[in-house]
């Protein structure tokens, strides 16, 4: 990483306060393996009686293919999905159904209104923040939990890592779950209330997660997870196609880390992607430094010199209910303990 992130320092021995925190993540996950032979035994209590004990989304891309490879090998029994926001990539796709067949999988295709997701989108856009891909992020965050509760399932199986993804900059964006600062950007941008598409306030976060208790095992954790080998084992057993970096399987989340970040805020999120690959092992520092000297490529959507025309703005500059999600999560945890 290096000083485009606003919030970053440096000890006597150079060493920023990213590596720090991701040595620390890579340290406990090592020290929680042994936790996984339980954790299946109440995935398998949870689910006793019912068609599906766990859900599992898909992208299209290595980290979640890694993940439903890994719980069917574990003898789970997964409910498999996608969200259909209009820009996944062909390759993509395919690579969803080449996993669902391969693995004899049950599987279900989200279709949300297009139209209404393309005009959050837009007023994202027109608000000028950097974290655009808050609307796609939230969204899929939403249905996870409606299908969840109503299959009756307990856990969610995530592609999530720390391997590959135990460094981002808060500075270069924001929480996706805050429903306040989606509605506040909409509404200005828009004119109008947020209507017509999957969504998940405070209260039904809460609901789910301490009502309903519905947990998210991050399985890839437990493996020693390896991007590259597991993209090659996806290859050699399903004929899965590469789709190139980290979220590229998605053609509007590349442009949004290879154009918008870079070109309108100077956040190049490759440097967050590498920087985690380093501290887990799988990229010299060398080989980091010199993938990140290349601009990065980025698909056309023919709105890239009207997007730069919008101002810059803060996710700061709208409501924001966040520091009231972590308060709850502060007193559940006590509660808890």
């Amino acid at each position: 990483m290096d000083r485009s992130a606003s919030e970053i320092t440096f000890d006597s021995g150079g060493v920023c306060n990213f590596c720090h925190q991701a040595q620390e993540a890579l340290k406990e996950i090592e020290e929680d393996k042994h936790k996984l032979p339980k954790i299946l035994i109440q995935i398998e209590k949870d689910g006793k009686g019912k068609k599906y004990d766990c859900l599992v989304g898909l992208s299209g891309g290595v980290d979640s293919s890694t993940a439903l490879h890994y719980a069917v090998s574990l003898g789970l029994r997964p409910l498999c999905f996608s969200v259909d926001t209009g820009y996944n990539k062909p390759d993509a796709d395919e690579n969803i159904m080449k996993l669902v067949e391969g693995l004899k999988v049950p599987f279900y295709r989200y279709v949300i209104d297009l139209k209404k997701f393309k005009e959050l989108q837009g007023a994202f856009l027109r608000a000028g923040v950097p974290n655009v891909e808050i609307p796609t992020d939230h969204v899929l965050l939403a249905v996870t939990y409606e299908l969840a509760e109503q299959y009756g399932i307990k856990w969610i199986i995530s592609g999530g890592n720390v391997a590959s993804e135990s460094i981002m900059p808060f500075s270069w964006g924001y929480n996706a779950r805050d429903l306040v600062h989606i509605k506040d950007i909409y509404k200005k941008m828009a004119g109008e209330e947020l209507t017509g598409l999957p969504v998940c306030g405070l209260l039904k976060w809460n609901w789910y997660k301490n009502v309903k208790r519905i947990k998210t095992l991050y399985l890839l954790d437990s493996f020693g997870y390896n991007r590259k080998e597991s993209e090659k084992m996806l290859t050699e057993k399903y004929g899965f196609k590469s789709t190139g970096e980290k979220h590229f399987e998605n053609y509007f989340t590349w442009w949004h880390i290879s154009f918008y970040l870079f070109e309108k805020f100077g956040f190049d999120k490759r440097k967050a992607h590498f920087s985690s690959l380093v501290n887990s092992g799988q990229m010299t520092r060398e080989e980091a430094l010199a993938l990140s000297a290349e601009n990065p490529t980025y698909p056309t959507l023919s709105i890239e010199s009207r997007v730069m025309k919008y101002p810059k703005r803060s996710h700061d500059d709208f409501k924001k209910d966040e520091w009231l999600y972590n308060l709850i999560a502060k007193f559940v945890k006590l509660w808890k303990s």
